[in-house]
């Protein structure tokens, strides 16, 4: 099992502590020394005032975070858990991914969600009702324009004629595009998987979480499996080559480092991912938004402790 570690950038209030390059550069490193597989960054550049006071989080700005990251560290991947991509222009998103992506010496993993927060979507100027439309839209644009060759394409806001962007994304797997791992629970975001994509990142929904992110539950291993299931069949049914990368973590096992935390549950729930076909695991280590008395010292203790209990260190 490899581990994906949440940089704590959306510690805003703590900014000196965590949101600084020195302080992405320290922790990023330290990641990379510990035996993480990568950091990852989830994105709200214009979240309302009512998620933030129901114990949502504000972020930085994802490339601009990883970046930091990727020129402190040598193998480490970068993730974005999630971008939203249809808060963007889908040219100005393929340039600032194709450039992070060569950055980074091709270490960025595009996680790529269809959003949840109505009042963003309104901030971006970007219709709700439609995004899972929008989001696939912007994906098979950003992919031709990647090809480094001109394109023409026409959408409900841009009209492209015969534009050309460079430089293309390093080339993996064959093509010029980093690897795009898709968020989400429904039909929708596994046939995504299935035609973008090269890895899916399911979210688990306990206690009616799926109503506020408006998704599809999963509340236990059951339904976990359930979608493993189908995703196989659809990757199969299109003739996908080898298998998904699928990254979830344990979510009944309490947060590290606190007292709801059990250390025979995580390891337990870490064997059934890894028999279920779980490649990957998202860990956060820091409280989202409200960590307000930690430390960048504090928290790089608990990377550590917790890279110890997952053997990944030596």
């Amino acid at each position: 099992m490899k581990y994906i570690l949440g940089l704590p950038t959306d510690q805003v209030q703590l900014i000196e502590e965590f949101g600084t390059a020195e302080a992405i550069a320290e922790i990023a490193s330290k990641a990379e020394t510990f035996g993480y597989h990568g950091v990852f960054v989830t994105d709200h550049p214009i979240p309302p005032a009512s998620f933030i006071s129901a114990g949502g989080h504000h972020t930085l700005d994802p490339m601009v975070v990883l970046a930091a990251a990727a020129t402190a560290t040598n193998g480490l991947k970068i993730l974005t858990n999630l971008l939203i991509v249809a808060y963007r222009n889908p040219f100005l998103a393929a340039k600032s991914i194709a450039t992070l992506d060569n950055i980074s010496n091709g270490r960025l993993i595009l996680g790529v969600g269809a959003g949840y927060l109505k009042e963003e979507f309104e901030a971006a100027g970007v219709p709700f009702e439609t995004r899972g439309e929008i989001l696939n839209n912007h994906l098979e644009t950003m992919q031709q324009v990647w090809s480094g060759e001109p394109v023409s394409i026409e959408g409900d806001s841009y009209e492209a004629k015969e534009v050309v962007a460079l430089p293309k994304p390093t080339k993996q797997s064959g093509q010029y595009s980093p690897p795009i791992w898709v968020g989400g629970n429904s039909s929708n975001a596994i046939d995504r998987v299935v035609r973008f994509g090269q890895g899916w990142i399911p979210m688990p929904t306990p206690k009616g979480v799926d109503k506020f992110v408006k998704t599809s539950p999963i509340t236990d291993l059951d339904s976990l499996e359930m979608r493993i299931n189908s995703l196989m069949e659809k990757w199969n049914q299109n003739s996908r080559a080898g298998k998904p990368n699928i990254a979830i973590g344990p979510w009944d096992a309490g947060h590290f480092g606190t007292n709801s935390w059990d250390p025979e549950t995580y390891s337990t729930r870490i064997d059934q991912l890894t028999g279920l076909g779980v490649t990957h695991v998202p860990i956060m280590l820091s409280g989202l938004g409200s960590d307000s008395d930690s430390t960048r010292a504090g928290f790089l203790e608990r990377v550590e402790s917790f890279a110890e209990f997952a053997g990944l260190l030596g």
